[in-house]
């Protein structure tokens, strides 16, 4: 069996477990408590943010948010696919990652944290950050049964956070965010 043959044929299996995962989930993850759990949090976090963002910053709060949402789905897909971690209770079978987590909670925890305590140093707001995501938020999830840790400690979590949260605030320091001139 050549190369394009062999990945032809896992190309196949993946398809296949693809539609084994999603036939569990909608028999037994779709509509449960930790799926409504999911749904709900993102819902409200997300009005929260609406409601009390400063609307003159939407655009460059958005554009942090939208890289915090960037990356924080890749790291999470890559270590799902690679071993690291897994999810029981995904609100949709298709991602391997938790979009309430990655789409939800970290982007408007983030974008909360630039805009509503302005007075706060960058490096404290980094460490809340760090600290509040790695020994609260990812603890909860695991004694919710939603998320299991594999081969991964929440400490090991803990820079990447600070490091997103660096990156997203720097984000909102860069340019004037100028109208884009309609001629060109």
């Amino acid at each position: 069996m050549n190369t394009i043959e062999k990945i032809d044929k896992l190309s196949k299996e993946q398809h296949q477990l693809t539609d084994k995962v999603v036939d569990l989930w909608a028999g037994e993850v779709f509509l449960t408590w930790r799926w409504w759990f999911g749904v709900i949090v993102s819902i409200l976090v997300w009005t929260f943010w609406i409601k009390f963002h400063k609307k003159n910053s939407t655009v460059r709060l958005l554009t942090a948010g939208f890289f915090v949402m960037f990356i924080s789905v890749s790291l999470d897909s890559l270590g799902v696919q690679i071993g690291l971690w897994s999810y029981r209770y995904e609100v949709f079978p298709f991602i391997p990652a938790y979009l309430p987590w990655d789409l939800a909670l970290m982007p408007v925890i983030i974008m909360s944290l630039i805009q509503l305590f302005p007075s706060l140093s960058i490096n404290m707001k980094a460490l809340l950050f760090g600290v509040v995501t790695s020994f609260v938020g990812e603890p909860l999830v695991v004694w919710i049964d939603i998320y299991k840790p594999i081969h991964w400690k929440n400490y090991y979590s803990f820079p990447i956070y600070i490091l997103i949260y660096y990156i997203a605030h720097r984000i909102t320091t860069l340019g004037n965010y100028a109208e884009i001139n309609k001629e060109h």
